[in-house]
């Protein structure tokens, strides 16, 4: 069985809402996927197609253990000198030092959460901290925040219901490299 059949059939057995993603990208295949219900076993083999990446609903929709689960993202849009500073972030946030997956850009990470059924965050995402040094999306120089393009060298988010995200073995749109699951 394809790895990346296989991956997604072990995460919807443990309770996660899984779909499919396009190849190599972090958009989801179908229509309406937000509000759909949760697919079976069954019908995650019978659209699955070699290539296509794999994501989750956080929030609501994904019950392991009879929590809602949520994840943390720690995104580094400034790539490598800023992702210390950034982990730190989440580090202190967290209380601990774990992370669950290495994206694949290779400096973002995700820690998933899990809420009391009901209690997870009601925001698709919640910016918890972010970066006081702004970048420009395109060229990646340090640009004033007031600058057209201008975005935080990092991020951190809460993720919750009406969010997709990435799982691994997906690859990354941008770099072509796996997201992977931390030990």
């Amino acid at each position: 069985m394809d790895k990346m059949l296989e991956e997604a059939l072990r995460l919807r057995r443990l309770g996660l809402a899984v779909h499919w993603l396009r190849p190599n990208s972090k958009a989801p295949i179908a229509d309406g996927w937000a509000q759909a219900p949760v697919m079976t076993e069954g019908e995650l083999r019978a659209a699955y197609r070699p290539g296509n990446n794999v994501g989750f609903r956080p929030g609501k929709w994904s019950l392991v253990d009879g929590k809602e689960v949520c994840v943390l993202d720690v995104d580094i849009r400034g790539g490598h000198p800023y992702a210390a500073e950034a982990y730190a972030a989440a580090v202190a946030m967290m209380g601990v030092d774990k992370f669950d997956v290495v994206t694949g850009s290779i400096v973002g990470r995700h820690r998933y959460l899990k809420f009391p059924p009901g209690k997870s965050p009601p925001a698709a995402a919640t910016t918890l901290r972010q970066s006081d040094i702004w970048i420009h999306q395109n060229t990646g120089k340090v640009c004033s925040t007031r600058s057209d393009g201008a975005r935080p060298a990092w991020l951190i988010e809460l993720l919750s219901t009406g969010k997709n995200v990435v799982l691994p073995p997906s690859i990354h749109p941008d770099t072509g490299k796996p997201y992977i699951f931390q030990k």
